[in-house]
């Protein structure tokens, strides 16, 4: 997958004024890629984009400074006199409408040359009015820059509990050894356990992700550029070359963004037991009937093995004898899970090699025994 090297060599050959960083893309082979922007038009696509519009320590954002020309995304840093919703200096930015889940993410980024702005690329729930919504639980900063310091990059997460302190803060505030005015790439590859961060393809920062109630959030991408801390010094830009995100494991809940492929027969109803996600109720099927059934169906977007795993929820009056089907290129194997014994958690269904597409699919039947309780399933490309 990393082919930038060999473009970095095409560009220069071909005498275009930047050069391509020595590495880029996912750091392993199974992602596809999903969601990007190459901002390759005259204006910012609007049906991909919302403009951050907050004012917030020391500028108003505006959408008129965001600009799409020259294959570049620019935020033009703006001195204004007289000032503007009661700030001396103007920044912005662009946040995706579409939110995503665990996977890659990646931009290029050419960052301000003048003091007292801070850029970054990152990901939170939110439609760029403030970053204070109530829908704020779980913050990734793949990079924060305060442009005083030319070589700093802070890396991190954060767990918010809507516009409380989550109380969980991983993070590294280092010196990179560049200088991030010139052209760099930024990636973080998200995971349930861990958000691994890299600059130019080198892994340079690892935060721990222990999972709790809200960090399977999905998060919308912020592409911002706004005087902080300090105010600035003059005007500048932040520039951004593209932005992109690869998906390589597929989680699928019973609501929201990932109910995509989910369907039920029978009895079913909203359960007070929890399921694997923060305000994601579980669903649990007229007690002691047997037959009914919930189908989760992912969305995959490349063929290959992948480990299936469904999130049992342990509890006294669960099914005994829950049976989970999974469809398969090779067929259909089948697994028993006893629901009252043990820890609520991922349970694994065996490894199994399905096509792209819809045709793979992870079946619960009710046996009689209990309460079949259905929540999430996720496929990890093996």
């Amino acid at each position: 997958m990393r082919t930038t090297a060999l473009l970095a060599a095409v560009v220069v050959a071909a005498g275009v004024g930047f050069a391509a960083p020595a590495a880029a893309d996912p750091p392993a082979t199974g992602y596809t890629l999903v969601f990007s922007d190459e901002f390759n038009g005259t204006a910012p696509d609007t049906s991909l984009w919302n403009f951050r519009t907050d004012v917030k320590a020391g500028s108003a954002q505006r959408p008129a400074n965001v600009t799409v020309g020259g294959g570049l995304m620019t935020i033009n840093l703006k001195a204004e006199s007289p000032p503007v919703e009661g700030k001396n200096w103007s920044g912005g930015g662009l946040v995706s409408k579409r939110a995503l889940r665990h996977g890659y993410y990646e931009t290029r980024a050419k960052l301000p040359d003048v003091g007292g702005w801070h850029t970054s690329f990152w990901m939170m729930a939110g439609n760029g009015s403030t970053t204070f919504g109530p829908e704020r639980r779980t913050e990734i900063d793949v990079l924060e820059h305060d442009s005083v310091n030319v070589r700093t990059v802070h890396s991190g997460v954060h767990a918010w509990d809507g516009t409380g302190d989550g109380g969980y803060h991983p993070g590294s505030t280092y010196d990179s050894g560049l200088d991030l005015r010139q052209w760099h790439t930024y990636g973080a590859d998200w995971s349930e356990t861990s958000v691994k961060f890299y600059v130019d393809g080198q892994l340079r920062y690892t935060a721990p992700y222990t999972p709790n109630q809200w960090t399977h959030d999905y998060l919308n991408i912020w592409l911002t550029s706004i005087a902080y801390p300090q105010t600035a010094n003059g005007p500048s830009v932040a520039q951004f070359d593209y932005v992109r995100y690869w998906q390589k494991d597929y989680y699928l809940d019973n609501e929201g963004p990932a109910a995509y492929g989910y369907g039920e027969t029978g009895a079913w109803h909203d359960s007070t037991v929890d399921g694997w996600n923060y305000t994601s109720p579980s669903r649990y099927a007229t007690c002691h009937t047997a037959g009914n059934t919930a189908t989760w169906r992912p969305r995959l977007g490349a063929a290959g093995n992948y480990q299936v795993y469904v999130w049992k929820i342990a509890h006294s009056g669960s099914d005994s004898n829950a049976r989970y089907d999974v469809g398969h290129s090779g067929g259909t194997a089948t697994t028993h899970v006893n629901g009252t014994a043990g820890p609520s958690g991922w349970v694994s269904l065996g490894t199994h090699a399905f096509a792209a597409g819809e045709s793979g699919y992870v079946r619960l039947t009710s046996s009689g025994t209990g309460c079949a309780r259905a929540d999430a399933v996720k496929f990890v490309r093996a």
